[in-house]
């Protein structure tokens, strides 16, 4: 039932995009302990994105984890720094430092990622809900 939906650019080899299906999967799964974990990979072309205004500017990886509110904010650490890591590995991201107004530095791949939590009341598995699915893990670990 977890999902994860990753927008990466356009033109990865087909190995890099296998290797970060594969780190995805294990991860989410790894964090929600229930099969059916699904990962899409959407691709964009540089006209087709923006950043700051500048059409055609370096990529910025965003990932949409659609899941049941199950997780720790511990384990959703974890899982995100797992998934930035994937996603940095496979689009070859490279570290940017950024000065604030505070004149605080600070460094960033600009991996963007979102939980998008789903009340296991408003989910389902074919006909059944997900509140009755026993593969569906009631507990927060």
């Amino acid at each position: 039932m977890p999902v994860a939906v990753i927008d990466i650019p356009s033109g990865l080899t087909w190995g890099a995009k296998e290797r970060l299906h594969k780190d995805v999967a294990e991860s989410i799964h790894d964090a929600y302990q229930m099969p059916d974990t699904r990962v899409y990979l959407r691709e964009w072309s540089a006209e087709q994105t923006s950043f700051d205004g500048v059409v055609g500017a370096a990529f910025r990886p965003m990932c949409n984890f659609i899941v049941p509110p199950i997780l720790t904010a511990e384990s959703r650490k974890m899982l995100v720094s797992r998934v930035s890591s994937a996603i940095t590995r496979a689009c070859d991201l490279r570290a940017e430092v950024v000065s604030l107004p505070s004149g605080e530095q600070v460094s960033t791949r600009w991996v963007l990622q979102f939980f998008f939590e789903v009340p296991l009341e408003q989910a389902a598995l074919d006909g059944i809900m997900a509140f009755e699915n026993p593969m569906v893990p009631k507990d927060k670990h």
